[in-house]
């Protein structure tokens, strides 16, 4: 049995109760956590003020808000393209403001980002975007030609390795993207508006591939304005407002065990 496929057998999942901006410790065994985090671009706004929420193994989390709300900084800090004016984040047990500059690459490589504008490179096949995520984590040949048809038959693009980006539909493109952002297996994809440019049924489809992604153990997080996709998904709901969280909590009754196929007609039929 491939790799990708063995991991789709193990799924967790866990429920918290959660208390957003209340000052607390770090929550032990959290994948994400940010306590009392503020951001300040300037002396006046606050672009985060002060909030505190955990993420834990094998959650499937959406952050939401309108424009200004602070989601775009919350991802920001995340990757660490910024750091907080206060507070601490930790991802993984580790604390972000003590990685050195210099290993910034380092600690992003082990995490899984996609965006919305793809960020492929335009000179390389499907495949070697893919393999590119492993070159430079130092995959061997022997791993990259294991991994990559994988994951490329999980993201369905097998048909497509030798097609360049120019030669991609948008959905298409966003799948290499997720399937880039996979190919190691990270404990934690993060989606930045991973359905900004696609159309509903598109959208669906690259939803479908998260969740499917997220039933393998991975935590995901996705920043999104999409409110009719997030109320279909019933997942956590983390909301923001004028950089405060008011909103934290399981967005309405889903089946558990639910697989890709069911989750994929229940999202289908609530568009109707």
């Amino acid at each position: 049995m491939a790799a990708t496929e063995r991991h789709l057998r193990r799924r967790r999942h866990r429920d918290d109760p959660h208390r957003p901006d209340t000052p607390r410790p770090p929550a032990t065994g959290a994948v994400v956590s940010f306590s009392s985090v503020e951001k300040r671009y300037n002396a006046v706004d606050a672009a985060l003020a002060g909030i505190s929420f955990d993420i834990y193994p094998g959650e499937f989390v959406f952050l939401v808000g309108a424009s200004g709300s602070g989601k775009s900084t919350t991802m920001r800090l995340l990757i660490k393209e910024t750091d907080p004016t206060a507070g601490e984040i930790r991802v993984a047990g580790r604390d972000l403001a003590k990685i050195p500059r210099a290993r910034v690459p380092y600690y992003r490589r082990n995490l899984g980002v996609v965006f919305q504008d793809y960020k492929l490179l335009p000179n390389r096949t499907v495949y070697e975007n893919v393999a590119y995520a492993l070159q430079v984590t130092g995959g061997s040949r022997r791993e990259i030609r294991d991994k990559v048809p994988d994951i490329l038959r999980l993201t369905g693009l097998s048909t497509k390795l030798h097609n360049r980006p120019d030669q991609l539909s948008g959905g298409e493109q966003q799948r290499v993207s997720v399937a880039r952002a996979f190919v190691n297996h990270p404990p934690l994809l993060i989606a930045d508006e991973p359905t900004g440019n696609l159309d509903p049924e598109t959208s669906i489809g690259i939803m479908q591939l998260l969740y499917r992604i997220n039933q393998t153990g991975t935590t995901v997080l996705v920043a999104t304005h999409d409110v009719a996709m997030v109320d279909k998904m019933r997942r956590r709901v983390i909301e923001l407002s004028q950089g405060r969280i008011v909103r934290d909590e399981q967005a309405g009754a889903y089946a558990a065990r639910e697989n890709t196929r069911e989750f994929a007609i229940r999202m289908r039929s609530a568009q109707g």
